[in-house]
Parts: C-alpha cells; sequence; structure tokens
C-alpha cells in the first residue's frame, strides 16, 4: 500500500468531534521518527505498520505497539496525503537536528486532532498575546467546561478522563517544543526551521489557500506566528510564489 497522491483524496485536516486520542497517548515523537525512518527504507505504509508491529517498536505489549501506530497513522498518512508530504517528514526525521521534526509534528498533529488544535489557538495563543507564561491542567479543564456547549461530548467524559487527557496535552505540547518545563509548564516559541516554514507554505497552498489569505492563516499560530511574523519568515526564503 503505498501512499495516494490523489489531490480528491486528500483530507487536508480533521474535523468534527473532539476524540480521546490524546488521553491514551502524548506526542509519540520517537516511535513516529522510527515510523518514517523504517517507511523510508521499505516505501509502504502496510509493510512499515506490520514490521514496526511485529517488533520494530520498543513496546512489549503488541497491543500497545498497534495503538501506537494506529495513532501515528491518523496524524501522518490515514488523512491520504500527497507522497511530497511523507518526503518531507522522512526528511526530517534523518536531520540531525530535532527542531525540524518537532515543529513538523506539532503542525501535522494539530492539524490532524480538532481537540488539540483548539486547546492551541484557544487557550495557548491567548495567553502568549496577553503576555502570560504558565500553562497548567486548570487552563484546559476550564476550557473543556466552556466547550460543552459547542462540543457535548465532553460532558459524556469522566473527571479521570479529563483529568489524562489534560495531563497528556500538556506533555504532548512540551515535547513539541511549544512549552518547557516537567513539572510547571511555561509557554515558549518553538525553534521553526526554514524547511519547516517551506512545509506549512506548501500545505495551505496545495490545501486550497489563497496567496493572500497564507500569512494570515490560523495554523502559523500553532507555532505562536501571527501574520506579519508569518509573512516575514515566507519572504525571507522567497517562498511569495507557490512551490513545485
Amino acid at each position: 500500500m503505498t501512499v495516494p497522491t490523489s489531490k480528491e483524496t486528500t483530507r487536508w485536516r480533521a474535523t468534527g468531534s473532539y476524540l480521546l486520542r490524546l488521553a491514551s497517548k502524548t506526542s509519540l515523537i520517537e516511535e513516529t521518527r522510527l515510523f518514517l525512518l523504517t517507511y523510508a527504507r521499505l516505501r509502504d505504509i502496510e509493510a512499515t505498520r506490520q514490521e514496526l508491529v511485529d517488533a520494530g517498536l520498543p513496546q512489549r505489549s503488541r497491543a500497545t505497539r498497534q495503538t501506537i501506530l494506529e495513532i501515528v497513522q491518523i496524524r501522518l498518512v490515514r488523512w491520504n496525503p500527497p507522497g511530497w508530504v511523507l518526503d518531507d517528514l522522512v526528511a526530517f526525521a534523518q536531520d540531525g537536528h530535532q527542531a525540524e521534526l518537532q515543529a513538523a509534528l506539532l503542525l501535522h498533529t494539530a492539524r490532524q486532532d480538532v481537540l488539540l488544535y483548539d486547546i492551541i489557538q484557544e487557550v495557548v495563543v491567548p495567553k502568549w498575546t496577553a503576555g502570560e507564561r504558565e500553562l497548567i491542567t486548570a487552563d484546559i479543564q476550564r476550557f473543556l467546561d466552556d466547550m460543552q456547549s459547542v462540543h457535548p461530548e465532553v460532558a459524556r467524559w469522566s473527571y479521570s478522563t479529563r483529568v489524562r487527557l489534560s495531563r497528556h496535552a500538556l506533555a504532548a505540547m512540551r515535547d513539541f517544543g511549544l512549552l518547557q518545563g516537567k513539572v510547571a509548564k511555561q509557554i515558549i516559541e518553538p525553534i521553526v526551521p526554514p524547511t519547516v516554514v517551506r512545509h506549512l507554505v506548501r500545505l495551505l497552498q496545495e490545501e486550497g489557500i489563497t496567496p493572500e489569505q497564507v500569512s494570515p492563516h490560523a495554523d502559523w499560530q500553532l507555532w505562536l506566528w501571527d501574520a506579519t511574523r508569518a509573512q516575514k519568515a515566507i519572504n525571507a526564503f522567497n517562498l511569495q510564489e507557490p512551490v513545485v
């Protein structure tokens, strides 16, 4: 099974209900890196999944390995990306600089997880803009309370599930470079290398975002960038024109 390249089959970002993926697993950066490196060798998604489920991941439980691969595939391939997306991600995984993979996985994980996307946009970004840097589980709990009228599925989650989700969300954002600190979490601007800027520009362009709407797009805020900052980065690397 190879990656589809037809733009008609691509589902660029998740929509709809909040799902509990972050309640079971966090960033999975190293597992995702291993997935990408294995895919680079095999060039086949199903063969990659099978090898990692059989023995390629370090987790002892086969069921745990299967769950991890399910989440990784949802983030990276279930939305049927064009081939260049995985090619870029493989290059980020092969590069010696962790920042490339961190920034790219923050982007793709949030685009494929409505809940994480909204937590960043509705909790992290407003705090950053207001000059507040501390982020705690209670901030996410208040957000979940506020969102119950829009997402009634939240009301069905148990208290312990919501606490676990909040803790895992904080841990994931830390692993992706958006927070720092093991106990007290502080919001920080992640390092975003030029190659990942280029990657997002191309994502938006192929998704159908007009050139005028690329720099103001909300996806840049996943890295705490406003439209001015995004446009400067685009200009700096001559990315005003469509990437071919």
